[in-house]
Parts: structure tokens; sequence; C-alpha cells
């Protein structure tokens, strides 16, 4: 019990923050009509609890990316709440995975904090969570693109705007700091727009669309993070060439027989 309790109050920021924000996320569900203030709502309380996290210290450089991320986050689990037609128990399920996929982001950036290192199991860990919610925030923006019949314009800035911030939070991670690191991003940004704007118009399912483009992005993320450190060989090369093959063969099978079924 003392074991239980000890780790309760070295965790009780990440745990309060998470309790009042899954709280106030079921009222989406009960209350829909209120969406737009629940949505300030949950803004508002990540935005105390993260800053609760940092102690509420102004150097804000060292918080404000945990914000970034964890709206990011959310954001691409709202996407799978507002667009779509959940019963009881699928709007609960879903719920119960974005305060879980939370709690774990505040508690690994609690432990940075406090440590101000990044530790093996939380680098592959939110390096898993940032591909997550660029698949799944991705697949949001180009539903309420579809949705509300948005300008195309719309959907660029969009998926700049999350191009941008996951090639920033990498590179941070990273200890990438060279002034070199915005042409990365410049650079990445453009294969990114120019692929989302063939592959917008192609007639297939969001689903499809989002995870090419999420694959994409982090592939292509990883040969200037191998190049940037000088250990983009011929090996890596071949060794991400056969996982792209395999994974689009993979994604291009399951999609031709979704669509045959």
């Amino acid at each position: 019990m003392q074991t239980i309790g000890a780790w309760l109050w070295d965790n009780r920021k990440s745990l309060i923050t998470t309790a009042l924000f899954g709280a106030l996320l079921e009222l989406l569900f009960f209350f829909p009509v209120y969406l737009t203030w629940w949505l300030v709502g949950l803004t508002i309380i990540l935005l105390v609890g993260v800053w609760w996290l940092a102690s509420f210290t102004r150097a804000w450089r060292r918080w404000w990316w945990l914000w970034a991320e964890a709206i990011w986050v959310v954001v691409g689990g709202l996407g799978l709440v507002v667009f779509s037609l959940l019963n009881m128990w699928q709007f609960q399920a879903i719920t119960l995975g974005i305060v879980l996929v939370l709690l774990a982001l505040l508690h690994t950036y609690d432990k940075y904090l406090q440590t101000g290192s990044w530790s093996v199991k939380s680098f592959s860990l939110l390096s898993f969570l940032d591909l997550v919610a660029f698949f799944a925030a991705g697949a949001a923006i180009l539903t309420a693109t579809d949705f509300y019949n948005l300008d195309p314009a719309w959907l660029m800035l969009a998926y700049l705007g999350q191009v941008i911030l996951a090639a920033n939070l990498r590179f941070w991670r990273e200890e990438v700091v060279s002034v070199r690191k915005w042409f990365y991003v410049l650079v990445t940004a453009v294969v990114v727009e120019e692929l989302l704007w063939v592959i917008a118009s192609w007639h297939r399912g969001v689903y499809l669309k989002s995870f090419l483009l999420a694959m994409i992005f982090y592939v292509f993320l990883d040969f200037i993070l191998h190049y940037s450190r000088g250990t983009l060989t011929i090996k890596v090369v071949v060794e991400y060439a056969s996982l792209v093959a395999f994974l689009l063969v993979a994604i291009f099978v399951f999609d031709w027989l979704l669509i045959l079924q």
C-alpha cells in the first residue's frame, strides 16, 4: 500500500489532469450541442495541467512543446469521435484510449521535466504516439475538409501545421538545434504538401490516404535525421525501402480485400 500511495503521490499532477480531462470529455457525448465550450475547456485543462507539470515556471520553452503535442494527440483522438457515428460503448472505448494515451504522454514528460533527459523507452513511446497522432489527426483533417466542403487551401494549411509541429518535436527530442533544422523542416513540408495535393484527390478511403501520408512523412524525416548525423548508408536506405515496400503491399491488399467485401 505504501508503494501504491507513493506512486499515486509522485504522479498526482498527471493523474489529476487526466481525470479532469476524461470527465469533461464525457460531456461531448451526452451534451454535444455545447461542443465548442467543451473543446475550450479541454484546451484550458491541458494548458493548466502541463504548466503544473513544469511547476508553473515562466520558462515556457520547457513546457510549450508538451502542450502543443498534447493538443495534437487529442485532436487526432477527437477527430475519431466527432466525425464518426458512435454508439455508447464505442465512444467509451475511444475515450478510454485517448485518456490512456494522454496519461502516458504526461507521465513521460513529467519524467523528462524532472531529469532533463529522455530515456530510450520514453523516446520510443513518444515516437510511436506521434506516428499515431499524425495518422489520426490527418484523417480528421481530410474528413473535416469533405464534411464541411472546405476549400483545399484549408486542407493544405492544416496539414502544413501538423508537419511543422511533428518535425519540430522530433528534432527537439533528437537535439537537432542547428539553423539547418528549419531547412530540413521546409524540405519535409514541401514534400508532404506535394504528396498531399496528389493523394487528396485520389478516390480512396480517408484512413488509407492518412496512413500513406504518415508513413511517407516519418520515413522521409528519418532519412533527414540519418543524413544530419552522417549515418545515411546504403544499408539504411535498403532497410527503409524494404519496410516501405512491405507496408505498401500490406495496406493495398487490405484495402482491396475490404472493398471486395
